[in-house]
C-alpha cells in the first residue's frame, strides 16, 4: 500500500471511529439524539465552509472547469427528482420521500470522502482537490436552490406553506448557506490574486479541517444511528444502491462522452475527478439535512450506513487498485 492510499485509509478509519463514538455516547446516555442537530449545523456552517474557502482561494475555478460543474448540476437534478416517483411507489411517507430525494441527489463527494480521495490519489493533488471541491460546491448550490426547498416541503420544520421562491430565498439567507458564500469568497480572492499563506498547506491546516469536518459529521450520525432499523428498509437500500452505483456512474460516463464530442470536453484530470466523484455513496449531509429539516433522520442514518458500507466493501477496493 503506497503512502497516499494509506493516508486515505487512516482518514476512513478515523471517520468510522468518530461514528462509533457518537453511537456509544447515545447508547450510554452521555448525549441525546438532539445534540446531533447542533453538531451538524455548526460543522456545515463553519468547518466545511473554511475548507471550501481555502481550497478555492488556493486554486480558483477556471473557464475550462465550466463543463465539469454543469455535469454535477445535471446529476443532482436527475437523481434527486428522478427518485421521487420510485419512493412514492414503494409507499414511503412524506418525510421518507424527502430522505430518498436528498440521498439520491447528494453524493459523499466532499470533505468527508470524495474530494479527499481525489486529493490522495490523483495528480497533481492540489488541483485535483480544487476540482473536487468545485464539484461539491456546485452540488451545494444545486442543493440549496433545488433540494433544500424539497426537504423543507417534505419535512416538518415549518408547517406554514411557502412558495418555491420564498423557500429558496429563505435558505439562501440562512446560516446553513454559509458554505456557498465561503466558496464565492474563495473564488474572488483567488481570481484577484490575493496570496494565500503557504502555512495553510505547509502545516497541513487543510488536513486538520478535513479531520475536524469528518469528526463532526460522523459523530453526529452516530448519535442518530439505530442499527435495528437497518433491515426494515431493504427496498429503500436497493433503490439507493441503484441510483448511486449504477444510474449516476452511467450518467457521468455518458456526459463525459457527450462533452468529448464538443469544444467543451473535459481535461484528463477533470474526467478522473468526475468518475471518482460519480462512484461515491450517498452524502453524509443526507443525515444532516434530515436532521436540520426534521425529515426521517433514522431512515437517513441507516440508508447512509448501508450505502456507505456497500461502497467500502464493493466499490472502493477497485478505485484504490486502479488509481494507486
Amino acid at each position: 500500500m503506497d503512502s497516499r492510499t494509506l493516508q486515505f485509509v487512516i482518514f476512513v478509519v478515523f471517520g468510522l471511529l468518530s461514528l462509533g463514538a457518537g453511537y456509544l455516547c447515545r447508547r450510554r446516555g452521555w448525549l441525546g439524539e438532539a445534540a446531533s442537530r447542533r453538531i451538524h449545523f455548526h460543522t456545515v456552517a463553519w468547518i466545511w465552509s473554511a475548507v471550501s474557502l481555502l481550497s478555492l482561494w488556493n486554486r480558483p475555478l477556471l473557464l475550462g472547469d465550466t463543463s465539469l460543474l454543469a455535469m454535477q448540476l445535471i446529476i443532482v437534478v436527475a437523481a434527486g427528482y428522478g427518485v421521487i416517483p420510485l419512493a412514492r411507489r414503494m409507499g414511503c411517507n412524506r418525510p421518507q420521500v424527502g430522505v430518498m430525494a436528498i440521498a439520491s441527489a447528494q453524493g459523499n463527494i466532499g470533505f468527508t470522502l470524495g474530494a479527499y480521495l481525489c486529493y490522495c490519489l490523483l495528480n497533481p493533488a492540489q488541483e485535483a482537490l480544487a476540482l473536487g471541491i468545485a464539484y461539491v460546491n456546485v452540488m451545494q448550490v444545486a442543493v440549496i436552490v433545488l433540494i433544500y426547498p424539497l426537504a423543507h416541503h417534505y419535512g416538518t420544520l415549518d408547517k406554514q406553506e411557502r412558495s418555491l421562491g420564498h423557500l429558496i430565498l429563505f435558505n439562501l439567507l440562512d446560516l446553513r448557506a454559509m458554505l456557498l458564500y465561503a466558496a464565492v469568497l474563495g473564488q474572488i480572492l483567488g481570481t484577484q490574486g490575493v496570496p494565500l499563506h503557504p502555512a495553510v498547506f505547509d502545516y497541513h491546516l487543510i488536513d486538520v479541517l478535513f479531520y475536524l469536518g469528518a469528526m463532526g459529521g460522523y459523530f453526529g450520525i452516530g448519535l442518530q444511528l439505530w442499527l435495528g432499523d437497518t433491515f426494515e428498509h431493504l427496498r429503500e437500500h436497493g433503490v439507493l444502491a441503484f441510483m448511486k452505483f449504477a444510474f449516476i456512474p452511467l450518467l457521468t460516463i455518458a456526459l463525459i462522452a457527450l462533452l468529448g464530442q464538443t469544444p467543451w470536453s473535459l481535461s484528463p484530470l477533470a474526467q478522473q475527478v468526475a468518475i471518482v466523484q460519480g462512484l461515491m455513496p450517498t452524502a453524509i449531509a443526507t443525515v444532516m439535512l434530515a436532521n436540520i429539516f426534521h425529515l426521517d433522520a433514522r431512515l437517513a442514518s441507516v440508508t447512509w450506513l448501508c450505502n456507505s458500507m456497500l461502497f467500502f466493501v464493493v466499490v472502493l477496493p477497485p478505485i484504490l487498485w486502479w488509481w494507486s
